[in-house]
């Protein structure tokens, strides 16, 4: 009687251990042991540096645990990708990658077969953000419209950009290959020179983001011909996008995302996963992500995948049909 009395309490006890277990907040997928550290692979007091710190300070609350931002810039971003690519797969590394980080750097490494690996080499927890890119001209330009700017086989025009290779370089080069207009890219070290050039009438036009062009576009001293994207973007809701205008192939609009190393267990996966896009989820993010001149991604978790996916697939397609890829 006694033995069974026994089993029946080591049951009961068993039982109860799982239900709790089965019941408890994903806070038991362990992140409590130390601070997580989200790398950001540009330098302090950009728009990525604030989303990440403004993220960072959101996900802090939610998980009651420090969320430390580390800005590690370099190399296209190669230099924070290899420390968290490198970094122990349990939840406590993170990085606010991109578009340019996580698609263009890599397509553009040397070492191609490295190139293609760089893919596995990370986990995807979700993306936070869409980036459009303006296209736009002086204010008092002659070009009133897109239609008038991207005439096939007329004389060279000239686009700024914030660097060789970066996204809007690479619209630049697939809107030329596209409309058969003769676009000439002129990389900057930044929006602002770039920007200052335009309007000197240095260069014919700039590919930018959002957040580089709005206030200009508001007081009037440049005119943004057409957002990429699949819609409007809402600090420029007069501005077309391209495909409303009938060029196709414009419509990733880039991308911010928080990725981990490769091989991150699916439980931390999901809780992280959760926790970022109750962070993102806030009306206060999204008032910010719309001052930053950024889009709420508003994907599944298939579909973020398949973003990325896509994303691989369409910069190749421009490297290869522009002749981007100078290795």
């Amino acid at each position: 009687m006694k033995r069974l009395l026994a089993l029946v309490f080591i049951s009961v006890a068993l039982l109860a251990c799982v239900e709790r277990a089965q019941g408890q907040p994903s806070s038991t997928v362990g992140l409590t042991e130390r601070p997580l550290t989200m790398v950001v692979p540009f330098a302090a007091g950009g728009g990525s540096d604030v989303l990440a710190r403004l993220l960072a300070e959101k996900l802090n609350a939610l998980i009651k645990q420090a969320v430390i931002v580390d800005n590690k810039p370099g190399a296209n971003g190669l230099i924070a990708s290899q420390f968290v690519e490198n970094s122990k797969p349990d939840g406590y590394t993170l990085m606010l990658g991109s578009n340019s980080t996580h698609v263009i750097a890599p397509l553009l490494l040397p070492d191609k077969v490295t190139g293609e690996q760089f893919r596995k080499k990370f986990t995807l927890i979700s993306i936070v953000a869409e980036t459009p890119l303006v296209l736009a001209v002086d204010g008092k330009s002659a070009f009133k419209d897109l239609q008038e700017f991207i005439v096939p086989g007329s004389k060279e025009l000239t686009f700024g950009t914030f660097g060789v290779h970066s996204s809007p370089h690479l619209m630049g080069a697939l809107l030329a290959a596209q409309s058969g207009a003769r676009l000439v890219h002129i990389p900057y070290k930044g929006s602002a020179p770039a920007i200052t050039d335009l309007l000197g009438g240095q260069i014919n036009s700039v590919f930018l983001t959002v957040a580089a062009i709005s206030s200009y576009v508001e007081s009037g001293h440049v005119r943004a011909l057409a957002v990429t994207g699949r819609e409007r973007v809402a600090t420029l809701p007069d501005v077309p996008t391209f495909g409303e205008r009938g060029i196709a192939g414009l419509e990733n609009p880039g991308w911010f995302a928080i990725f981990a190393p490769a091989n991150l267990p699916d439980q931390i996966v999901s809780y992280l996963r959760a926790k970022v896009r109750e962070a993102m989820s806030h009306s206060d993010m999204q008032a910010k992500l719309r001052e930053l001149g950024l889009q709420d991604a508003k994907l599944t978790t298939a579909s973020e995948v398949q973003v990325w996916d896509e994303s691989i697939a369409r910069t190749k397609d421009i490297l290869t049909r522009t002749g981007l890829d100078l290795n």
